[in-house]
């Protein structure tokens, strides 16, 4: 999987709407944005949530990089730049949340477990009917395991980007990797542990393990 630790659009001019976790407090683009962030910093992927575009392209210099929009989570631009400010043009009026930087490739192992959940809450009456559970929603959650994959450069992008980790922010995910045997590609989810992520070494390197419970939000 690909997964962007340190959002560096938590470090950039735009409005407070477009960094907000919550996906449903959207932002009017009106086609075009120029981000310009703190410094120069470098990226790869572009994370998504809550559009009605289809097609975005990403201008850094004289370079552009487009992707067709599916649904919320990580989006890889094919190489690394670094940057101070680039702009996002796209066919839609509004996003929920964008995000940027690099998405860490953290391989995973061959067993995953997928899951549908729903929040609701129905009961059941004495005469066996069911009654629906007012209000609840329906989410996706899926567990993966990487066994001393999670090399230098991941824990350094954990470090850097733990204060919006730490406060509970959702991961932009890319699952393209995975997709083969998943019912979905991409995801914005939450980690169940993610206030206090601990990870297991056991071997003479610089690798470590950890099993990953990601939760999707909206």
């Amino acid at each position: 999987m690909k997964i962007l630790f340190n959002d560096i659009i938590q470090y950039s001019d735009i409005p407070f709407d477009l960094k907000n976790p919550a996906l449903s407090q959207i932002y009017s683009i009106n086609n075009s944005l120029v981000i310009t962030l703190d410094k120069v910093r470098p990226i790869n992927a572009i994370g998504i949530g809550n559009t009605d575009s289809t097609i975005f392209t990403i201008s850094i210099g004289n370079k552009s990089k487009q992707f067709n929009f599916s649904e919320n989570g990580l989006y890889l631009l094919g190489e690394t730049f670094n940057v101070n400010k680039f702009t996002i043009t796209t066919n839609g009026s509004y996003i929920g949340r964008i995000g940027a930087g690099i998405g860490v490739n953290i391989p995973t192992a061959i067993a995953k477990e997928p899951a549908f959940n729903s929040t609701a809450e129905p009961r059941t009456t004495l005469s066996g009917q069911v009654i629906p559970g007012a209000g609840g929603y329906t989410y996706r959650s899926i567990s993966l395991d990487s066994r001393y994959k999670i090399g230098e450069l991941a824990m350094k992008e954990i470090e850097s980007g733990y204060k919006y980790i730490g406060m509970g922010y959702p991961f932009f995910i890319d699952l393209s990797v995975e997709s083969y045997k998943l019912p979905f590609s991409k995801l914005y989810a939450i980690e169940r542990n993610q206030r206090q992520m601990s990870f297991e070494g056991g071997i003479r390197r610089f690798l470590y393990s950890r099993r990953f419970e990601f939760e999707e939000r909206f």
